[in-house]
């Protein structure tokens, strides 16, 4: 060893004995709880006794006094202490870090005389009970009756991750903590500090049953029964109920069993949850005010637009008035007339005759102009055999536009103006389906609407509103979620045509948080939440929601048929003239006119 290094090595000696010192000075407690704060990283400490009780010296070995309990933990411990007592009501979650070690000091064997402090606790730890609890019982030696009992009304409690240490620890270095899976196990440990003092329980659960209630409806939840009379369990609440017993090692019991085609009401399955009938529902909803607390993370974001039909194609005798806009039409016109004029005053010029109105639009123009023939002068100077050349190449253009334009519109017919906003639904003979039960809920969360309630065709069955829809009746426009709209666009690839679309421009709500329903406390609230996350980064619940049209055709519920209307040649038809006989019937009676008039004068 060098001079240089001899120093270092006599610093790092002293520090490692002072260690030593402080830890034999410590008591077993205080070993235990900075174990836990090394390994789970908690940013205080929360801890609860009676009012007028004092820490049990035998918890320590030092000379601590019983009574200095809560400084001596945040000097040994270096971490900040809330200390409660049976009275206090604070909600801990709103405004401190729910990384919390709650250390609570019980006194007697008698649960009963423990009660007040025990809701305490677990009223301050709302929204925290899965959080690290330790238990100092004030008895000389571990009771199994009492423990439990502890453990019981924990478990009740949503109180998971408890342990619990007797006056004799110290000498023991003993600690009893349980498991609920798959059925109540008390276990005894000692004391290790490279031992996890606190697994995680949810990774396995043993095959523990986990009361469930389902809900919802196609195609988030698809259920049907197969050749052998079992229920089949489809859609992506169908597959996350699979994942979910593959992942945690557990079984799903429905203490009420749904049936197919029976729609449960969101209000039961939230209540089922908030009584204690069932830990999960796994039928998602969204949250009241947006209130997430008593929900899981969202496991879908819902966009509620209006699926409109697609805009019709416009009647064929409109063909022949589209083809020119106003603009183009007024362009050509005044083209003819400067040609008109031109070729009028060349004409005057050399001594033909000409009439004033041939200054506004001359005969030869005209033809010219409609692919006609038209009289020439003989020998005509090289400015009228220019201005003729000028009319043909005007009457080629104008014919071979106009043909193409009429070409393309036969062969591929243009739409009818879509709707710009809802005054222009409102205004159209254009309803708009809508259960009853959704028609409600849109009209009391959005009063803006309700002027536009005539727009709406309200139909209190859902069975029937739901046969509306999938007959794609193009007469009415359906209120539509984003997971029903991905079905529909699947089922309308196998169409010739696309009947309906969904109007991003007309949605009543966007990006709608869907949870599952559970209890504020409840301990599968995370692991919900992670797997929901690694399902979505894995691109799962992405393709279960594609594959909800081909599944809801192995159930029954939908077939591989084209709606929409074959598009066949036919031919042409007395009314696609109809603009062509009103301005025969207009130059009729014009010419019929002039004609009288020439007799009268």
């Amino acid at each position: 060893m060098s001079a240089m290094d001899r120093p270092w090595f006599i610093l790092c000696h002293l520090l490692w004995m002072v260690r030593l010192t402080v830890e034999a000075d410590s008591s077993a407690v205080f070993q235990l709880l900075s174990s836990i704060k090394n390994q789970d990283n908690f940013n205080y400490l929360l801890f609860m006794k009676y009012q007028n009780s004092r820490v049990s010296e035998k918890f320590m070995t030092d000379q601590t006094d019983g009574n200095c309990f809560v400084k001596s933990l945040m000097e040994k411990l270096q971490t900040p202490v809330v200390q409660f007592d049976e009275h206090a009501n604070s909600f801990l979650y709103e405004k401190h870090s729910s990384l919390v070690l709650s250390v609570v000091y019980l006194i007697g064997m008698d649960l009963d005389e423990n009660e007040s402090l025990l809701n305490a606790l677990v009223t301050n730890l709302r929204l925290m009970t899965i959080s690290r609890v330790v238990f100092m019982v004030q008895l000389g030696e571990a009771n199994e009756t009492f423990l439990y009992k502890l453990f019981t009304y924990c478990w009740k409690m949503k109180l998971l991750n408890v342990l619990a240490v007797f006056e004799n620890y110290n000498t023991t270095s003993t600690f009893y903590s349980y498991t609920q899976f798959p059925s109540y196990q008390l276990e005894q440990r000692v004391y290790d500090p490279s031992s996890t003092i606190f697994p995680d329980r949810l990774r396995n659960l043993h095959g523990y049953s986990v009361r469930i209630i389902i809900g919802g409806a196609t195609p988030r939840i698809i259920l049907y029964y197969n050749k052998q009379g079992d229920i089949i369990y489809r859609g992506t609440l169908g597959h996350f109920m699979d994942v979910f017993q593959q992942k945690f090692n557990c079984t799903l019991k429905q203490p009420f069993p749904v049936k197919p085609n029976v729609l449960v009401p969101s209000t039961e399955l939230v209540a089922a949850v908030r009584n204690g009938t069932v830990d999960l529902s796994l039928a998602i909803t969204f949250p009241n005010q947006l209130n997430m607390r008593p929900f899981t993370y969202p496991y879908e974001q819902m966009n509620w637009c209006l699926m409109l039909p697609v805009e019709a194609d416009i009647p064929h005798a409109e063909y022949y008035v589209n083809v020119f806009e106003l603009q183009a039409f007024l362009l050509t016109l005044a083209v003819l007339v400067v040609i008109s004029m031109t070729l009028s005053s060349i004409l005057k010029h050399h001594g033909y005759p000409v009439e004033m109105y041939e200054f506004i639009l001359h005969d030869n123009c005209l033809r010219g102009a409609l692919g006609q023939s038209f009289f020439e002068v003989r020998r005509a100077s090289v400015h009228l055999r220019a201005i003729y050349v000028q009319i043909c190449l005007l009457g080629f253009l104008l014919t071979a536009w106009y043909n193409s334009y009429f070409s393309a519109y036969v062969t591929s017919r243009p739409k009818e103006p879509p709707y710009r906003t809802y005054d222009d639904i409102l205004a159209s003979n254009l309803k708009v389906a809508a259960w009853e039960s959704e028609y409600n809920e849109l009209i009391g969360r959005l009063k803006e609407f309700r002027k536009y309630a005539p727009m709406f065709l309200v139909e209190p069955s859902f069975s029937k509103f739901i046969r509306m829809r999938d007959t794609f009746d193009t007469k009415h426009g359906f209120m539509m979620t984003t997971s029903k709209w991905v079905v529909i666009n699947e089922q309308q690839n196998i169409f010739s045509q696309p009947l309906f679309r969904m109007r991003n421009d007309f949605c009543f709500f966007n990006n709608i948080p869907l949870g599952f329903p559970v209890h504020e406390n409840s301990i599968y609230k995370k692991p919900i939440q992670r797997l929901i996350m690694e399902l979505a980064d894995a691109g799962l619940t992405s393709y279960w929601t594609s594959k909800g049209f081909s599944e809801l055709v192995e159930a029954g519920e939908m077939h591989y048929l084209d709606h929409s209307m074959r598009r066949e040649f036919r031919a042409m038809q007395l009314q696609d003239l109809e603009y062509v006989w009103y301005g025969f019937a207009f130059m009729v009676l014009f010419s019929t006119a002039v004609w009288l008039l020439e007799l009268h004068l």
